[in-house]
């Protein structure tokens, strides 16, 4: 009888410390970990960037914020499938979506890179609705997923709720363009455009003029008009000499028609601008080497290797330059 009892009572033990067990990893905690990074588009680490993991299940929440170095950590978790999402203010916000395990010794690290929300650099007003901007950043998301119908979508219901924040006619643009309606895109950036010299007397040194401008010469670039193309562009570096993404489409066009020297001036703009960017280093080595100036083609190369180490053509970039240094001794 005393065994029985004994049985008895460690059978009710072992279910208590079963439950004791299961009963935080049905709300979603338990003693996963999760480790990651936010970074911008040019690598430089994030800090002050907010992370949310949330069990997709029992919709519990973990929160976490990266450091100096862009590293961030969050500890807790249980078993599941969670969604992770990493955000700014003055950024896009960016998630992704695993299986975590809390008996896993260590579960996959995740890199986040995040983009500036370009409306946000173009003066634009206070928004109105607040919880709009949450309709800007899924679109800002589903254009990044090449989902531009759905995109414009949401820039359009932004809009609607915010008529004032007119710059969003450049989204709205950018989305008919990638979709192939270039009338509807033209009019968008237009429309941008006829508000900027309602406001002011000049559209010189206004950024969201010169994106406009800049969304108009990439609409033609599309169509394959590329002298329009370039006049548009152009007049957008004009107005607005600081930004180092119309400097290198303008040397893109200049390439792409076969005007060397003029691609190589936009791309030293573009290097002059933001040094630290690599592709017009490696636009620029391709257009010192169709021009024959090896050396400096060579030292353009190395540059863009030494700042993209892990881009797709770094790889044969490396091959080309031993190569390219064979030519400089033998001339």
């Amino acid at each position: 009888m005393r065994r029985k009892n004994i049985f008895i009572i460690f059978i009710i033990y072992v279910l208590c410390l079963s439950l004791s067990l299961t009963l935080p990893a049905q709300q979603g905690r338990g003693r996963g970990r999760l480790r990651g990074n936010v970074q911008d588009e040019v690598g430089n680490p994030i800090e002050g960037a907010k992370i949310v993991a949330q069990h997709l299940q029992y919709k519990t929440t973990f929160t976490s914020e990266s450091d100096e170095k862009g590293n961030w950590a969050v500890a807790g978790l249980g078993t599941g499938y969670f969604r992770i999402t990493a955000s700014k203010e003055g950024y896009g916000t960016v998630y992704h979506e695993m299986r975590v395990s809390q008996f896993s010794k260590q579960n996959p690290p995740l890199t986040f890179t995040i983009k500036k929300v370009q409306v946000a650099e173009m003066n634009m007003p206070a928004i109105e609705d607040e919880g709009s901007v949450v309709f800007f950043e899924e679109g800002h998301q589903l254009f990044e997923q090449k989902k531009y119908p759905e995109a414009a979508a949401k820039f359009e219901e932004f809009m609607s709720k915010n008529p004032t924040v007119y710059q969003i006619n450049i989204n709205i643009g950018n989305c008919y363009r990638e979709m192939g309606e270039y009338d509807k895109a033209i009019e968008a950036f237009n429309k941008v455009l006829e508000k900027v010299k309602e406001d002011q007397e000049s559209i010189e040194g206004n950024e969201g003029a010169a994106r406009a401008l800049a969304g108009i010469g990439e609409t033609y670039f599309k169509k394959g008009n590329l002298e329009k193309a370039s006049e548009y562009l152009t007049q957008a570096i004009d107005i607005f000499p600081e930004d180092e993404t119309l400097a290198f489409n303008v040397g893109e066009i200049f390439f792409k028609q076969g005007e060397i020297d003029k691609a190589i001036e936009y791309f030293q703009l573009a290097v002059k601008i933001k040094e630290s960017w690599p592709p017009p280093h490696r636009q620029l080595g391709y257009a010192y080497l169709n021009k024959g100036k090896y050396r400096e083609a060579v030292d353009s190369l190395k540059r863009f290797v030494e700042l993209a180490p892990d881009d797709p053509q770094t790889e044969n970039i490396k091959n080309l330059i031993p190569r390219l240094e064979e030519l400089i001794k033998e001339s």
